[in-house]
């Protein structure tokens, strides 16, 4: 058991026992100009590619583009890495190589075909492989939607996947806006999410045209109602969006957008924002600027901080039979070198920092920890708070009862750091099956003698067939709130024995590796790309 134990957070995310994994994003969609023209005029197309782990290597990545949807509606644009396949320019193979730190994107570029109709749209699929990594067919995306704008369609300038930052620190944002539709824009909104623990920038903090919520980080609406955006016209703001992190701050992700002066997106985002405060000084503006590098109504950055200390979410995967109700155990650890505070402030959703699992349709939860509490979302989503500091190496465990209602072949679940984007990420499968008939077999007893060459029939008795024995339970016992670290966290978290949970010791296999019993450490990936609900 100690060597078990040893071992915890050793094992990878495997596709196939050999594998590991990566997610891939591409963006959901994009809108091109309907009469762009000339050599210019192009459109992101964002793909990204990442260890699901976070920090391996992806090496011999190769992605083939299948644009043949998009005949007669949009040109493609590629860049160095990437070779046209076909004569009429919508497929290719790019091979950009080997990403050494966890991930990377590849952005070709889209504009609309000679003569497209406004309003017309088709797809793109993205295939990415990895010569040492599996596709992880579980979650992320691989087809982009390009539509082409109709009437006045507002779309912003891409941000970089990953923008770097560290406590104290002023971040310089490069943001515009242009009109891909095919009608004027009359009046605009700009809409900027800001993350916890960073806030606007003195310069960009207190503009008459604004509105600011009652806190530093959230959500800011600016309004330029007299506006006027032409198709094609490109403009970015007069001052440049600037965020300065706080004393301790966190990856978060910053958002923005623009929509036409009372379209959809103004009116959920005002009802959303509520009460918030006007800004007292000069007016933001709008002025001129370069063309290129836009494609959609809203573009983000991940903001890394670099901070010493990590969570991860901690899963195992789950199996017994049909029916019955078995106990499943995950956790939140820290891989960071420094303590890391509970109750860190709140994320972008309001929500506070935590565990996040989502549990495959055809399992429901019988029994929940006290600090987990289920989330509106289909299938079932559960949020559980961390309540205590963790340091370093250090766990905190939610141990749930789950009915296993259907029949289920490694269904995939998730577990994620909640406000960590998909860094810290877990994946584990649930599977669930008949129990097994009882069999009829005959055993027999020696007859007494000094020589044992005669043996009788005796009763007859039921049960599984020798080769199948009845397994050896593991019982999940309650999860204690003192410390947990990786050392002790095997002793009292699970114990063997009989019982009728139908998780066994053979059936948990890499659970007792990751975590004494009951549990395997699958690091995830940094969210490259791409929004995921």
């Amino acid at each position: 058991m100690a060597a078990l134990a040893t071992a915890a957070g050793a094992l990878p995310a495997l596709a196939d026992g050999s594998r590991a994994l990566f997610t891939v994003t591409a963006s959901a969609h994009t809108l091109v100009a309907p009469a762009a023209g000339g050599d210019g005029g192009y459109s992101d197309l964002l793909v990204s590619f990442a260890a699901d782990d976070g920090s391996s290597t992806l090496a011999g990545v190769k992605v083939a583009v299948d644009g043949r949807q998009l005949a007669h509606l949009a040109e493609l644009n590629l860049p160095a890495p990437c070779a046209f396949t076909d004569t009429e320019h919508l497929q290719a193979l790019c091979a950009p190589g080997d990403f050494a730190d966890g991930g990377g994107h590849l952005t070709l570029g889209v504009r609309a075909a000679p003569g497209a109709v406004a309003g017309a749209a088709g797809k793109i699929l993205f295939t990415v492989t990895a010569s040492n990594a599996a596709v992880n067919r579980a979650s992320g995306r691989d087809v982009t939607e390009v539509r082409v704008g109709e009437g006045p369609q507002l779309s912003v300038a891409r941000l970089p996947v990953l923008t770097r930052t560290k406590a104290g620190a002023a971040t310089t944002l490069a943001t515009g806006l242009t009109n891909q539709g095919d009608r004027d824009a009359h009046g605009v909104l700009l809409w900027f999410r800001i993350p916890e623990r960073y806030a606007p920038a003195a310069a960009f903090g207190d503009f008459g045209n604004c509105r600011y919520p009652d806190r530093p980080a959230g959500l800011v609406l600016c309004r330029f109602d007299d506006a006027v955006v032409r198709p094609g016209e490109v403009l970015r703001p007069s001052v440049p969006v600037a965020l300065v992190a706080g004393d301790d701050p966190r990856d978060g992700r910053f958002e923005y957008g623009a929509d036409v002066a009372g379209g959809p997106t103004d009116r959920q985002l005002t009802a959303a924002q509520g009460a918030a405060r006007p800004g007292a000084g000069a007016p933001l503006t709008l002025t001129a600027g370069p063309a290129g590098g836009f494609g959609g109504e809203a573009a983000f950055t991940y903001l890394e901080t670099g901070r010493r200390y990590a969570l991860a979410a901690v899963a195992g995967d789950v199996t017994g039979i049909q029916g019955a109700t078995v106990p499943a155990t995950f956790a939140l650890r820290n891989d960071g070198n420094e303590p890391a505070a509970a109750g860190g402030g709140r994320t972008a959703d309001g929500d506070p920092p935590g565990l996040l699992v989502s549990f495959p349709p055809g399992v429901e939860a019988a029994g929940a920890p006290a600090e987990c509490a289920e989330r509106p979302a289909e299938p079932t989503v559960y949020l559980c708070a961390q309540t205590r500091t963790l340091a370093a190496g250090e766990f905190q465990t939610y141990t749930f009862q789950l009915l296993l209602a259907e029949p289920l072949d490694r269904a995939p679940g998730r577990a994620s750091v909640q406000g960590q984007a998909l860094a810290g990420a877990a994946l584990f499968t649930v599977t669930s099956g008949a129990a097994p008939a009882p069999t009829t077999i005959r055993g027999y007893t020696a007859a007494p003698g000094p020589a044992l060459h005669a043996v009788v029939p005796a009763t007859e008795e039921t049960g599984p067939e020798p080769s199948a024995p009845s397994p050896t339970a593991v019982t999940a016992a309650p999860v204690v709130a003192s410390p947990s670290s990786q050392a002790t966290l095997g002793a009292g978290l699970a114990e063997t024995g009989g019982g009728t949970s139908g998780l066994s010791l053979a059936a948990t296999g890499g659970l007792a590796v990751g975590l004494g019993l009951g549990l395997i450490a699958m690091a995830a990936r940094r969210h490259w790309a791409g929004s995921r609900g």
